[in-house]
């Protein structure tokens, strides 16, 4: 009998039925896909005395995820047993790189006045949100990748028979790849992605292209399954059609076409997926034109170290290196019965219907207790699913799956109620726009020589080269960031410019093009920066004012609008720092007549003195926003006061 994984899931619902014959023998295929979950969870209640035989040409060893589940290795075939049996090719490695350079000022400014409506809070958790991934869908970037990749081809592959993926990192960029191959005219490629589903907002410029170019395709063949099977069918067979095929996730697996070669790496891949995908290009093929020798991967998204990690993993391992493949399944089932229990002590006294949960939940403090112990209990949850013993030790899985979406539903309309998140869809898509507007890219560079990837010794060596101290530096970039983190409230302009969190990303990018003691000594330079707080800006009247500098900073866009000389504001800034001084008796901080004291001080100044005196004219709203923000940084550093 054949059937799928998830026919299990329906089967279970629809009949309960239970099988307890010992002699059922279940051979499953790609055991590292679709057995983490509900699914196989079903299978095994339905058949729970069958015993289960996984084959994967990719087990996810890294977290031991395979052998969790189906146990330990009964045979082993590896990439290394496969090129001395001489069924496959060796694969060439050559890293490239792209730099990109931002127009630093311009982004700031359009920036800030993007998210000129959100507090600091909600200005850093929007930055977080800009990630590598959305940095390399630049399309500058992608237009020197295509333009080398074009030079690459047409030199040593173009007319030969002898084919190519592109491998993009999103829909949009495959786009960008496909127009600037459209327009140049030199190499036959096509494009092949899922479409677009679900409505697309007008402010999302990038799924707008790709909806676009999409609709192109449909309107010129019956559907795009007929378009795909076209454009394979050239690719595979035709010494004259498609030439190249560009992509982000389909045909990386599965995909049998021998007389491709080239795979472009324009995406970031780890693990299974990084190898299935490089495994595209090592097959066997007798070529007319050029002998097909080797799978070459030309690398413009430091893959190198992924791919040594992915050799080390899935080449001529060692099972004795396979760890933790028994655990103790009562010690993860006590694990979340207890993160449970903890989940559902938040609500004991809670009596009535969602509603009063939801008011449950009103102080902040509290309900960040219960998002952080909800996180837990779903942690414990998908640790205990990948368990293959689970289903049968566990009692009250149905239970525990109602509850935990139960809490999930509660979590998602209490951050709303509660305005814990925020709506950061067309901030995000404006902050987009400006980086695909103000950042270059420099012509594609050679990182690397080409390197044999089965070749260990000389591979290792390269991704040394590409990054030693590289552990050194990511610690101390980890320590900094959380440092960031931790002190954001405390001095917001100075910890959170937007640019310095693009410079952060891009520097990640370029860590293993520089040096590695270089690497290294930029970030010690930035954790100095950031750890004593040095700021070339602030003025020489300050500087022996412990604090000051910290209302200097931030306080500053409250007055440039009203085009105060420096020294003026200099004065502004000094009056109101020792306003605080005189005013700050011990725990000031927790006393809300002494601060109510100080709101006050502060009011009769800036009425009096700024308004008044110097002719500044700050509104009502004006003062009580500035006396509000300085009460906060005076808070949340008391310690200076």
């Amino acid at each position: 009998m054949t059937t799928l994984v998830h026919k299990f899931r329906t089967a279970g619902k629809k009949t309960g039925v239970v099988d307890l014959d010992e002699n059922i023998f279940v051979l499953i295929d790609e055991g590292h896909r679709g057995h983490n979950g509900i699914s196989n969870l079903e299978m095994n209640k339905i058949i729970p005395n069958a015993c289960y035989i996984a084959f994967t040409g990719t087990p996810l060893l890294k977290n031991e995820k395979s052998t969790h589940k189906f146990g330990t290795f009964i045979d082993k075939y590896t990439i290394d047993d496969a090129l001395t049996d001489g069924i496959i090719l060796p694969l060439i490695y050559e890293g490239r790189y792209v730099d990109l350079v931002q127009d630093r000022k311009e982004i700031d400014r359009l920036s800030d006045r993007v998210m000129d409506d959100l507090n600091d809070k909600q200005k850093y958790q929007l930055q977080k949100k800009i990630e590598n991934k959305i940095i390399k869908d630049n399309p500058k970037r992608i237009n020197e990748i295509a333009y080398d990749i074009e030079k690459h081809y047409l030199k040593q592959f173009k007319d030969t028979g002898l084919k190519a993926q592109i491998v993009a990192p999103s829909k949009f960029s495959a786009t960008l790849f496909q127009k600037y191959f459209d327009n140049s005219g030199k190499i036959t490629t096509s494009l092949v992605v899922s479409d677009e589903n679900g409505i697309i907002s007008e402010e999302d410029g990038h799924k707008r292209d790709v909806e676009a170019y999409l609709k192109k395709i449909k309107e010129s063949h019956q559907s795009l399954l007929s378009y795909e099977k076209e454009v394979i069918e050239s690719f595979k067979h035709n010494d004259d059609g498609v030439e190249i095929l560009i992509v982000v996730d389909k045909l990386l697996t599965g995909f049998d076409a021998p007389r491709n070669t080239v795979l472009y790496l324009a995406k970031e891949l780890h693990d299974h997926n990084l190898l299935q995908a490089i495994a595209r290009v090592n097959r066997l093929y007798e070529n007319k034109v050029l002998p097909k020798t080797a799978g070459y991967i030309i690398d413009y998204s430091e893959n190198a170290n992924n791919i040594k990690t992915a050799m080390e993993l899935f080449g001529n391992y060692d099972e004795n290196d396979v760890k933790g493949t028994l655990i103790d399944v009562d010690e993860k089932i006590e694990e979340l019965e207890k993160s449970y229990s903890v989940l559902h002590d938040f609500f004991k006294t809670v009596k009535g219907d969602d509603e009063a949960y939801i008011q449950s939940l009103e102080e902040e403090p509290h309900r960040k207790e219960f998002y952080d112990a909800l996180n837990l209990f779903l942690k414990n949850f998908n640790e205990c699913m990948v368990l293959q013993d689970f289903v049968h030790e566990f009692k009250n899985l149905d239970t525990y799956r109602g509850e935990l979406k139960k809490f999930m539903e509660l979590r998602k309309t209490a951050s709303v109620r509660y305005a814990d998140r925020v709506d950061f869809d067309k901030y995000k898509q404006a902050l987009i726009k400006i980086m695909d507007d103000n950042i270059k890219a420099d012509e594609a560079e050679l990182l690397t020589r080409q390197i044999t990837i089965t070749d260990r010794e000389a591979f290792d060596k390269a991704v040394e080269e590409l990054g030693s101290d590289k552990s050194k530096a990511e610690a101390i970039a980890a320590q900094t960031q959380k440092t960031i983190t931790e002190q954001l409230e405390a001095d917001p302009v100075f910890y959170q410019k937007f640019s310095d969190k693009i410079n952060e990303i891009l520097e990640k990018m370029r860590k293993k093009k520089l040096a590695d003691i270089e690497a290294l000594k930029q970030m010690k330079l930035i954790t100095d920066e950031v750890l004593n707080k040095k700021d070339d800006t602030i003025p020489t009247k300050l500087q022996n004012k412990k604090g000051a500098d910290i209302f200097f900073r931030n306080l500053e866009v409250d007055f440039v609008k009203h085009k105060l000389s420096e020294d003026k504001y200099i004065d502004i800034v000094i009056n109101v720092f020792d306003c605080l001084k005189k005013e700050a008796i011990v725990d000031w901080y927790r006393n809300s007549e002494v601060k109510r004291i100080i709101f006050n001080k502060l009011d009769d100044y800036l009425y009096d003195e700024v308004v008044t005196g110097q002719g500044v004219k700050l509104t009502s709203d004006d003062i009580k926003n500035i006396i509000d923000k300085v009460i906060k940084l005076a808070t949340e550093n008391y310690q200076l006061f």
